[in-house]
């Protein structure tokens, strides 16, 4: 039974911070409804006047608007229907109303759209938003009751059309509602940032489009057939959207292929979409990766090391690409400007490097460092003579950000001129720390870093001091076998010695990695420590049959059983059940 259902919340928002928070839901729906990837606005209009009547409970499918795209009769129907008498002269954002029909985009492809109509009366600081989609569509994107948001008395109301114990009705309250009320907060403030917006500079529904259908093209069956021990569905799909944004920026060129090089290439997989979709060019890279043999052979992509102090190193490149290129990152606007006049750039910055190699440190502590070393390759960019513009793209990572360059800010006569400035930054470190013309990008043959380099004496040092202390008070002598005592690691670690935990600092894993790397003796979970009751033949074996058939199956008994040899009580489990051997270490 459709009734009417209110539900208020406080919040302290203005008339300005209302409307940006409405704009908010209308242009970013997926932030608050993960079956949505976006939203289109196919008409906007607003009006000076004011409606005469309230605004109707439900309203007409927009049939024919689909049918045959005939918007503006529709929405003067539509108009019509909400009471609203028009003037010439429109609203200036202070009163009146704001009439928006949104398209709401599917995340599954296959599925149909949706259509919402908002009316927004500024004055009286109420939007209402109408479930409009054709009937036939079946749509499950949007609640199909009205419902409407308003300000009042310092409180958020929500009325629905609607039974309360709706999902909808409840994911409004839940959802929705919070986060409205956030976003008011956060307009209000002053908080500054490098780029708000997503795919500001190429068009969102072709995105959506050109995204999907290399998803179809190239992604599922990557993903299928993927050899490398990382995660496909991150990384096949983040590169799927880098190549739909790339091929929607080079298309706003005319139909020109491109040439690129994909500096720091990895998989290579960028590389190949591109060169599938007809554009030239190739990847570098320091190591060759798996996945690299079962390419064709027009993807071509070589195992070698950028020397980027090097003098105009590809002229005849239109695109140079710094995806997550790490210790390059600094040199790409570089590399690009030295390399011809005419050469652009796109660069996804993600770890933060000087033109050293060294980790680059924040110089305002206002910003993330993330935010601040945006900003520094950005001011990079422009010491290069480069127009750059900053772009939020849509793909599974925190580090979204890029960089593109358009052109140059100097007319061809004054290049060389350019890039003896250029080699000037580079020299003195006119905009970053001091800097090596003799750096070259990682060594071939990375270094592990993850403890397992550390000398055995030190690693058995440590895991001695660690194992004492959590079996403090444990004796021979007690009746029942014994785990000891459970620590927080912050509590181990002022154990250890400041020149051994200098040692696992150097090797990027410390404590809690070393422990991990010996989860035969501890076991690490929510911070916390203790250690592991041993495992046993048949409990090693059940485990074994559920992993996967192309995994290798686990050694029994080929290794010293550490509680055996250092636990006071000995192993708990008998010689012929324990999965490590009982012998003397």
């Amino acid at each position: 039974m459709r009734v009417k259902s209110l539900k208020s919340i406080p919040a302290t928002l203005t008339k300005e911070s209302f409307s940006k928070s409405v704009n908010i839901l209308i242009t970013k729906p997926h932030v608050v409804n993960k079956r949505l990837w976006g939203s289109k606005i196919l008409y906007k209009c607003s009006y000076k006047s004011h409606v005469t009547e309230d605004l109707p409970i439900s309203l007409s499918p927009l049939d024919d608007i689909v049918s045959d795209g005939n918007v503006l009769n529709k929405m003067s129907g539509l108009l019509n229907e909400l009471k609203v008498c028009s003037t010439e002269e429109t609203a200036d954002g202070d009163d009146g109303i704001i009439i928006t029909l949104v398209e709401l985009l599917p995340k599954t492809y296959t599925d149909k759209s949706a259509y919402q109509l908002v009316c927004l009366q500024v004055d009286k600081m109420i939007v209402t938003f109408y479930n409009v989609t054709p009937v036939q569509f079946e749509q499950n994107l949007c609640p199909e009751f009205t419902y409407n948001i308003l300000l009042n008395n310092n409180e958020v109301c929500l009325t629905a059309f609607t039974d309360e114990s709706s999902k909808s009705y409840q994911w409004l309250i839940n959802t929705v509602l919070p986060q409205f009320i956030k976003w008011g907060n956060e307009t209000i403030s002053t908080k500054s940032n490098i780029c708000s917006e997503s795919l500001t500079l190429v068009s969102k529904t072709g995105y959506y489009e050109k995204y999907n259908d290399l998803k179809l093209k190239y992604g599922k069956e990557m993903v299928k057939i993927w050899p490398e021990c990382t995660d496909p569905a991150k990384f096949v799909y983040e590169d799927v959207a880098i190549a739909a944004y790339l091929l929607l920026l080079w298309e706003q060129d005319g139909n020109k292929k491109k040439t690129f090089v994909d500096l720091g290439c990895g998989n290579g997989l960028l590389v190949y979409i591109l060169a599938k979709e007809g554009h030239q060019g190739v990847g570098l890279d320091v190591r060759k990766r798996n996945i690299w043999d079962i390419y064709p052979p027009e993807v071509v992509l070589q195992e070698k090391t950028i020397t980027p102090s090097d003098t105009a190193i590809f002229p005849d490149v239109d695109w140079v690409i710094g995806n997550h290129s790490d210790e390059l990152t600094p040199w790409i606007p570089v590399i690009t400007a030295k390399s011809s006049y005419t050469g652009n750039f796109f660069l996804l910055p993600c770890c933060a490097y000087n033109f050293d190699g060294s980790k680059y440190q924040r110089k305002n502590s206002y910003n993330s460092q993330y935010m601040d070393y945006l900003g520094y390759i950005k001011q990079l960019s422009e010491y290069c003579g480069f127009n750059v513009d900053t772009d939020r793209l849509k793909i599974p990572s925190t580090k979204r950000i890029c960089l593109v360059s358009s052109g140059r800010t100097y007319p061809k006569e004054e290049h060389e001129q350019y890039c003896r400035k250029i080699d000037n930054i580079v020299n003195c470190g006119t905009v970053t720390q001091d800097v090596s013309n003799d750096f070259k990008a990682r060594e071939a043959v990375e270094k592990v870093r993850n403890c397992t380099q550390i000398d055995k004496n030190v690693i058995n040092t440590i895991v001695d001091i660690i194992t004492k202390y959590l079996l403090g008070g444990c004796k021979e002598s007690d009746t029942s076998w014994s785990i000891g005592r459970t620590a927080e690691i912050n509590e181990l670690v002022q154990l250890i010695p400041k020149d051994q935990l200098t040692i696992l600092k150097s090797e990027c894993g410390g404590l809690q990695t070393l422990m991990k790397n010996n989860h035969h003796i501890f076991k690490v979970q929510s911070g916390k420590v203790e250690l592991r009751y041993p495992k046993s033949i048949e409990e090693v074996q059940s485990n074994s049959k559920k992993r996967k058939s192309n995994q290798a199956a686990i050694k029994i008994q080929q290794k010293p059983c550490w509680f055996h040899n250092n636990h006071p009580q000995g192993c708990p489990l008998k010689d012929t059940e324990c999965s490590f051997l009982h012998v003397q270490s």
